[in-house]
């Protein structure tokens, strides 16, 4: 008979311990302002001729990783960038000298003004192989004055910078007008 009030002593402990467990558990995060590659800017390549196989290298933007911390000052944003470099046909290793890739992170307002532009340089040498080079890239931003009710409702455009013919050609073969 004292081994039916044990298991019930022990079921009410292991009940109150999973009760105290979850009332502990951190609240989540709040809502960050939404990072994306901006559409169109996600890739930037060598090209040696008009056509569509005439390139030494193409490189890529692949993803975006981090978050961000809110603070009595505003949001401090701290994200990765991911890209891949991949040879091409017309293309070698050390060929092209090292790579200089361009690409810019935006921060966009609510109402789509873009606030603050900054543009980069990620440094590489080709890949070796016929398969890509993998990398990333780090940056810390802070928009002051923004808080946990407003961060979401910002964005975070990354890409790659083009001149302004690329940009035009890229707009060309999208079927878009320029």
């Amino acid at each position: 008979m004292s081994a039916p009030p044990r298991l019930a002593r022990l079921a009410l402990l292991a009940a109150v311990a999973a009760t105290v467990g979850c009332a502990r558990q951190p609240a989540a995060p709040p809502p960050c302002p939404r990072p994306a590659i901006l559409d169109g800017a996600q890739t930037l390549e060598r090209r040696t001729g008009p056509g569509p196989a005439d390139f030494a290298w193409r490189a890529t933007l692949t993803g975006i990783g981090g978050g961000c911390r809110y603070d009595s000052e505003g949001v401090q944003l701290r994200y990765t960038l991911d890209l891949a470099i991949v040879p091409g046909p017309r293309g070698g290793a050390g060929r092209d000298g090292p790579l200089e890739l361009p690409w810019f992170v935006a921060v966009v307002d609510p109402s789509g003004a873009v606030i603050d532009k900054q543009t980069f340089t990620h440094r590489a040498e080709a890949p070796p192989g016929p398969g890509p080079r993998v990398a990333s890239e780090q940056i810390e931003q802070r928009i002051a004055g923004v808080g946990p009710a407003e961060g979401p409702a910002w964005r975070i455009y990354f890409g790659f910078e083009v001149d302004p013919e690329e940009g035009l050609r890229r707009l060309r073969e999208r079927g878009a007008r320029p």
